[in-house]
């Protein structure tokens, strides 16, 4: 039996920060560059409104707006780089599944997306509302409900979530939400060093499994 492994997809397979970059700067006439939604420190939550306070423009533009925007039509999202093959790839080695903080009201459109990048709609999606209720299951716990036994997010609580009950984690990207408060989390800038890693980690195991 293949070991299951969980993937967020903000900001880890969707590149969705420059999709709303390039959809505000279009809507309100700005010029914000990709570094300017980087360079913006404090918490994940929040983050875009206080990138959109330090230019000005936070009158302008709605996160509510772009939400109920996403939870139609989420074609203009690209894949982050290095995203597609890594995917394929780990689907080889693992079982995958898909862990997401994103509004359950997107999820039509999520998988349509999905279909349309990785050409199939069967993927096995969960959707983690903890960050407004606290009686819903944390990606840790919901993470170990599952069998996972290792997790990729780009959100550091998240990761320490995963963590805090014994689940390997990596932190993906280099993001200005980022402060260093998951401890004991393996950090990976990008695809690349995601496969590297789990190459090193989960090979010996993975030539096991193949020569039994």
């Amino acid at each position: 039996m293949k070991p299951k492994i969980s993937i967020d997809i903000d900001d880890v397979v969707a590149d969705s920060t420059e999709a709303l970059r390039i959809l505000v700067n279009q809507r309100v006439g700005a010029a914000l560059t990709a570094d300017d939604y980087r360079g913006v420190g404090g918490e994940y939550w929040g983050y875009y409104e206080r990138v959109w306070r330090n230019h000005g423009i936070q009158d302008r533009v709605s996160f509510k707006e772009l939400s109920a925007e996403m939870a139609a039509d989420q074609s203009h999202v690209l894949l982050l780089p290095g995203a597609e093959v890594a995917i394929h790839q780990l689907a080889q080695w693992f079982h995958v599944v898909f862990i997401t903080s994103r509004d359950k009201s997107w999820e039509v459109a999520t998988r349509k997306w999905f279909q349309k990048q990785f050409s199939h709609d069967d993927i096995e999606l969960y959707f983690c509302e903890s960050h407004k209720d606290a009686r819903a299951k944390t990606k840790g716990q919901l993470c170990k409900e599952l069998g996972v036994t290792l997790h990729i997010d780009d959100n550091e609580a998240h990761c320490q979530s995963v963590l805090d009950e014994g689940i390997a984690a990596i932190l993906f990207g280099r993001y200005g939400w980022h402060d260093g408060s998951a401890k004991g989390v393996v950090v990976c800038a990008d695809w690349s060093e995601v496969m590297d890693y789990i190459g090193k980690a989960y090979g010996d195991a993975d030539k096991t499994r193949e020569e039994n």
